[in-house]
């Protein structure tokens, strides 16, 4: 989980900043919440706690970025939780992805990072 607030935190500094709340300066991240069952949670920069795998019951409503970041959010709930490479698996190209608009520099920057922490395979 540390690794992909990280690289959460890497996009978030480059680019069109991503991920940064600009009025108030916080970046978004996961945690785990819970006494007895600790659940994994993405704290959005606007919204507060985002369920990552929302149901019926508790929606996204709360998640204040796009489809793709939503796509990535997911992504990234899988690694932390499998520790598996997930990158892109629901569909939208995930770092990989050329529809960002992050220069081109930022974008390998990005994923050197995000490489360096096994959450992508060079």
């Amino acid at each position: 989980m540390e690794a992909i607030n990280l690289i959460i935190k890497e996009i978030a500094k480059r680019g069109r900043k991503f991920f940064l709340n600009k009025d108030t300066g916080l970046t978004s991240y996961f945690h785990f919440k819970g006494e007895k069952r600790k659940r994994l949670w993405y704290w959005d920069k606007r919204g507060g706690d985002v369920n990552p795998y929302p149901s019926k019951y508790q929606k996204d409503w709360h998640f204040s970025d796009g489809g793709t970041l939503w796509g990535l959010i997911h992504d990234f709930s899988e690694f932390i939780l499998t520790g598996e490479n997930t990158n892109g698996v629901h569909g939208y190209g995930g770092l990989y992805c050329k529809h960002w608009g992050y220069p081109e520099e930022d974008m390998i920057a990005i994923r050197k990072v995000a490489a360096q922490f096994g959450f992508l395979k060079e």
